[in-house]
């Protein structure tokens, strides 16, 4: 069977590094280059996600099912963020992106247009979150370039900053979120391994750093308050009820994530 061939957007030269988009009989992806995908987006289920990794990004959901305000720096090609404004209807769901060209892209990738629940902003993240106002529920960090995760995303300060964006009540001792930090890790793993010390310091607490199934993509899941530490349990009881409501398999992500907090939780006694 003759496959359709690819074809290449037109909103970028390719040579300069800018991103470019290449669309398949099946799948839409995001490339600043060749040798890496930035996102997949499948052309017959767009919502559908498709990387690992975003599905455990979209863990979040088990310690907090249905957050008032999210903020996601990076929207790529829109995957988490198209999704939840489908299955978090109440959310108000705000993505900060540097890039022009990527936001030119939004189209290409199926991205909705801005509403009063939905909004892509372009601004700095780590800028914007630091000047931050409003209290944030959620805050999801996926923010990449053609050199890999910019460094203002990976300091004291700005792990510092994304806390300050939480609600300041006492939340310590409680199993409720006083806010969930997602990040997703690519790169070298003893980098990712002092960015979540850093997170820790400025979380006060432990975070959990889940491996994906690639070996490549790490996610990391830190909170205001004891959240993380609920009984496996209560987590697969969560789990079992966020199956009726989302398309991907939570469960899977709930068993990830507690099997790599008792590797991470070993670490830190160790």
């Amino acid at each position: 069977m003759k496959m359709r061939e690819f074809k290449m957007t037109e909103h970028c030269d390719r040579a300069s590094g800018e991103p470019f988009a290449i669309e398949s009989r099946k799948f839409t992806s995001l490339h600043f280059d060749y040798d890496a995908v930035q996102s997949l987006m499948d052309v017959d289920d767009p919502i559908r996600l498709v990387v690992n990794y975003t599905q455990s990004i979209m863990g979040f959901t088990l310690f907090n099912a249905s957050p008032k305000k999210i903020a996601m720096i990076g929207l790529g090609g829109g995957s988490i963020a198209k999704y939840c404004h489908r299955h978090l209807p109440n959310t108000h769901m705000l993505v900060i992106e540097n890039d022009p060209k990527i936001i030119q892209l939004r189209d290409v990738f199926q991205i909705p247009s801005d509403s009063d629940s939905f909004e892509v902003k372009l601004a700095d993240g780590a800028q914007y979150l630091k000047k931050q106002k409003e209290r944030l529920d959620v805050i999801i960090i996926d923010g990449f370039n053609k050199d890999g995760q910019p460094s203002q995303l990976c300091t004291k300060n700005f792990y510092d900053d994304c806390f300050d964006c939480f609600d300041c009540f006492d939340c310590f001792d409680s199993l409720e979120p006083g806010g969930m930090l997602m990040i997703n890790l690519l790169g070298e793993h003893n980098k990712n391994k002092q960015y979540q010390e850093l997170v820790n310091q400025s979380f006060n607490n432990i975070s959990v750093k889940v491996l994906e199934s690639d070996y490549a993509n790490q996610v990391l899941f830190a909170c205001k308050g004891d959240a993380l530490n609920v009984s496996i349990e209560e987590l697969m009881l969560r789990a079992e009820e966020l199956s009726g409501t989302h398309t991907f398999d939570v469960k899977k992500v709930a068993q990830n994530f507690l099997f790599h907090r008792q590797i991470n939780y070993a670490a830190i006694v160790a």
